[in-house]
């Protein structure tokens, strides 16, 4: 199970590499493992990966505090939750509140700052500043009482997003 996890991890672009009913199996096998040896990071790490599942990943972490798959994994979801709350920016909403979006990012930085992988570190350093910035610029901007529209009022200031493009279908 740990072998074909793995095997599924780095090699996610290999279609079907690990087909459905083989997902379903190490799930059955990985939540077993988790149940048997309940302190050993490995079946944790691989259930968040086969199961999709953050909370393992976080447990594992717990476990194993310098595992690079569980720290990258956890940051790319606190970073990820950053990213939906402000996918609506484009149209001056964002969804949720800021200080859930600090949280988040302030979570994701204590992550980063214990990765030993260079490329990683600087991957995930490179998205939090970007982050960053828009959670400081919509900060700044929901202050003001003005009609402008959040992106332009970003590039007025001479900061660049990249905004979704929203587009609403009707019947």
């Amino acid at each position: 199970a740990e072998e074909l996890s793995s095997l599924g991890f780095w090699h996610r672009e290999t279609h079907q590499l690990l087909a459905y009913p083989l997902i379903v199996l190490l799930k059955g096998v990985l939540t077993q493992w988790v149940l048997d040896e309940p302190n050993n990071p490995i079946p944790h790490k691989w259930l968040g990966f086969i199961g999709e599942d953050i909370t393992s990943y976080e447990r594992a972490l717990a476990l194993e505090p310098t595992d690079e798959i569980c720290l990258t994994q956890v940051t790319l979801s606190h970073l990820n939750s950053v990213d939906f709350q402000t996918h609506h920016l484009s149209e001056s909403v964002l969804l949720g509140d800021i200080s859930r979006a600090k949280d988040s990012l302030a979570s994701a930085q204590a992550l980063i700052a214990r990765l030993q992988t260079q490329e990683s570190k600087s991957r995930l350093q490179n998205r939090y500043d970007y982050y960053l910035s828009m959670i400081n610029c919509w900060e700044e901007y929901s202050t003001l009482a003005g009609d402008e529209p959040f992106p332009d009022w970003c590039a007025a200031k001479g900061e660049q997003f990249d905004f979704w493009s929203i587009v609403y279908y009707q019947r």
